[in-house]
């Protein structure tokens, strides 16, 4: 079970300097050591971090903390735990009753090496002054059994703070001051724009009325249109059923006619034979019959002849 470090062994951590450094006696308790704020300071007036005891009297005027405002500070002094320490926070009593809340971890790891960060919010109506050196934050400090410790460095080890980080200081603007006054002005304006609005409502009941029609219309056209639509798309779906029918049949006829031509062809082939082998015959006969007249021809010569010679006396048959 883990021991608190009380009394004089937390007056040895600030003597020996070595787990709390740049510590003050003063500040030890019989129970914690009071961390106090050093003199760096990150406000968005500034929109950087700032020394305190180097501003102008001025600037010195601008370190408060504004009501709704958030302020960044260090501690004065820094920690450096050993494996087997670990330190517990506790919010300063005395600047809580000023109205100004301590915001950060109330936890500090064993193996952390560096200074605490807070950031302090004033939720009162009063600014509060920032001064080098005033109490900040409480630490109780306790010492690990031997079965308690733990390897840090089997883990991660906190990020060491020894100034204000370059992300925080880059949004520093937003954290500006939201006065009360403001707020409650911009509550009212958003009232009376919520209050002009009904009244318009009001007046409008009527143009409204009719929007709704309008809009249930619209629905009921744009639902007949869907449907329409769904129709039509399954018209053209049949058509394009139709279409691949029609595609297949005129395939068909046109093997049809394929098959119709060739045999056309193959008729016409054989008619052309036909032809042939007629023509042939034909060729033949009208050989024939013209041997058969110049032999007939012949005849009737030879015979027209004889009649001649006969005739004339040239040539007589019998006696």
């Amino acid at each position: 079970m883990a021991n608190t470090l009380t009394g004089d062994k937390i007056k040895g951590l600030v003597e020996e300097g070595k787990v709390i450094e740049n510590g003050s006696m003063k500040n030890c308790g019989s129970l914690k050591y009071d961390f106090t704020l050093s003199d760096e300071i990150l406000k968005s007036d500034f929109n950087a971090p700032v020394h305190i005891t180097e501003l102008s009297v001025e600037g010195r005027r601008k370190a408060l903390i504004q009501p709704g405002e958030v302020v960044y500070v260090l501690t004065k002094e820094k920690v450096n735990l050993p494996e087997d320490m670990y330190m517990s926070l506790s919010a300063n009593r005395s600047m809580s009753e000023y109205g100004v809340l301590t915001l950060g971890g109330f936890a500090v790891d064993p193996g952390y090496s560096g200074k605490l960060m807070f950031g302090l919010f004033n939720y009162s109506s009063t600014p509060f002054a920032l001064i080098p050196g005033t109490k900040l934050i409480g630490g109780v400090f306790y010492q690990l059994s031997e079965d308690e410790s733990v390897n840090v460095k089997e883990f991660e080890l906190p990020k060491t703070i020894d100034e204000f980080p370059a992300r925080l200081i880059s949004i520093i603007s937003k954290f500006s001051p939201i006065g009360m006054t403001s707020m409650e002005e911009s509550i009212n304006t958003i009232s009376k724009q919520i209050a002009a609005i009904k009244e318009e409502i009001n007046r409008n009941k009527d143009e409204l009325f009719s929007l709704r029609h309008l809009v249930q219309d619209t629905q009921e056209q744009t639902n007949r249109a869907s449907k329409t639509v769904k129709e039509l798309s399954e018209s053209i779906t049949e058509l394009t059923h139709s279409m691949k029918e029609l595609k297949l049949d005129v395939e068909d006829l046109k093997d049809g006619l394929k098959d119709e031509i060739q045999l056309r062809k193959d008729m016409r082939g054989d008619l052309d034979k036909q032809m042939e082998v007629v023509s042939k015959k034909v060729d033949k006969k009208i050989v024939f019959l013209q041997g058969a007249m110049w032999t007939l021809s012949a005849a009737v010569f030879v015979l027209i002849t004889l009649l001649t010679c006969w005739a004339n006396g040239w040539l007589k048959f019998g006696g």
